[in-house]
């Protein structure tokens, strides 16, 4: 009888982990950046991910702030556009009719250099996000909210998004178990992942019930367990900006 009962709880709790998966597969959540500047040659149409997020009554946008390093001007020197911006759009890699069209960066920071040597360097305490407002939403994503629970060691998470090699068509679910948090980052071990993490920045971090952990910031191959890392930004210190906002 106890094993019995054992099989019928571990067959529960998998149906369960399974729908649930499936329930954040169908979810609309992901979104990739398509940046324009007035000067085209700078445009990128696909500068890694980003999601919505309902905080405090307001939707906001949200990214990974080190794609500016891959997506800017020759003139932008920090989180500032320079008014070189002409148009920030958000849209499902297999959808641009589906956009939002982003408003005012809200984190501009004019002491927060555009450099790799500046993000290295600080990189423990780097806060790895941009938040927008929202000029228009086009999309049928329903923006995300926040997880207030602490993670648990080996709680499953999932990055939603796409990475750059990953094809135009619906987007990826990739799964992670939680397993140790230090300064601004989670430390996540992968389950099931992408080819190659490279393009995968900003995606939403979420758990099984589609609350938002964080975002994916950077990640990485141990050589002696072969273990792919990923490393997300926490989302403790976007709550204290946000919280000032309102």
């Amino acid at each position: 009888m106890k094993y019995l009962t054992f099989y019928i709880l571990l067959s529960t709790y998998l149906i369960i982990g399974c729908s649930s998966s499936k329930f954040l597969k169908s979810k609309p959540i992901g979104l990739i950046n398509n940046v324009s500047y007035h000067n085209p040659k700078f445009n990128n149409n696909n500068a890694s991910n980003g999601f919505l997020i309902s905080y405090l009554n307001n939707t906001y946008a949200i990214t990974a702030k080190h794609i500016l390093m891959i997506a800017k001007t020759n003139k932008m020197k920090f989180i500032d556009f320079e008014n070189e911006l002409k148009e920030w759009k958000m849209h499902p890699k297999n959808d641009s009719t589906r956009y939002v069209i982003l408003n005012k960066l809200l984190n501009q920071n004019r002491s927060d250099s555009l450099t790799w040597n500046y993000i290295n360097t600080k990189w423990d305490t780097y806060n790895d996000w941009l938040i927008f407002s929202i000029k228009e939403n086009k999309s049928n994503h329903t923006p995300l909210k926040f997880r207030n629970k602490p993670l648990k060691t080996n709680e499953l998470l999932y990055a939603v998004g796409w990475s750059y090699k990953d094809s135009i068509g619906e987007q990826r679910l990739y799964k992670y178990k939680f397993k140790k948090t230090e300064n601004n980052y989670h430390s996540l071990v992968e389950v099931s992942g992408p080819e190659s993490l490279g393009g995968l920045s900003g995606a939403p971090v979420v758990d099984i019930d589609g609350k938002v952990v964080g975002l994916v910031s950077s990640g990485w191959k141990d050589e002696i367990t072969k273990e792919t890392w990923l490393q997300i930004t926490r989302i403790k210190n976007i709550k204290v900006f946000l919280d000032k906002q309102n």
